[in-house]
């Protein structure tokens, strides 16, 4: 019960830093459809989260993050903005869950990091807006952290940089 505890505030801790300030629902939506999108994205990340039990490669996360993305829409299309959730809001809901959850000892240390304007702005990027960041841009930046962590992985370059408010 109490891992079953942490892991549902761990998704809402996930769920508002990946939907604050980030306009991703349609127009004229209710708020039992909300509701459902957040269950159903519970439920994929519940699943994916067994991946990362053992370590994953950068290569394979990428493709969990496009799979995310896929099902997300598949399953939601009428709930979200235009259709479709930005590859910047994937990235945030995935890795800032997994962030979590490692930092909790549940999982193996993720390959990457939840980008956020935080991050954006310790790499000197002040033009990229994570929200609207589409795969290439995403990519580029994970990029550009690998060029600055020196020593130390990606996630912990991420946990050094981050500065909570």
């Amino acid at each position: 019960m109490k891992i079953e505890f942490l892991k549902n505030e761990i998704f809402i801790l996930t769920i508002m830093g990946a939907f604050q300030h980030n306009p991703i629902y349609a127009t004229n939506v209710s708020e039992s459809d909300k509701i459902n999108l957040k269950k159903n994205i519970k439920l994929l990340l519940r699943n994916l989260e067994n991946n990362y039990i053992q370590k994953v490669s950068e290569t394979k996360h990428l493709i969990y993050l496009d799979k995310l993305k896929s099902d997300i829409e598949i399953n939601n299309r009428r709930v979200l903005k235009n259709g479709l959730i930005s590859y910047g809001t994937i990235q945030k809901i995935l890795n800032l869950y997994l962030k979590y959850l490692w930092c909790a000892n549940f999982i193996k240390e993720p390959p990457q990091c939840p980008i956020d304007r935080i991050i954006l702005n310790r790499l000197g990027d002040y033009k990229t807006s994570w929200t609207k960041m589409n795969k290439e841009e995403y990519y580029a930046i994970v990029q550009k952290i690998h060029l600055v962590k020196r020593n130390l992985s990606v996630a912990e370059w991420e946990l050094r940089e981050f500065a909570r408010r």
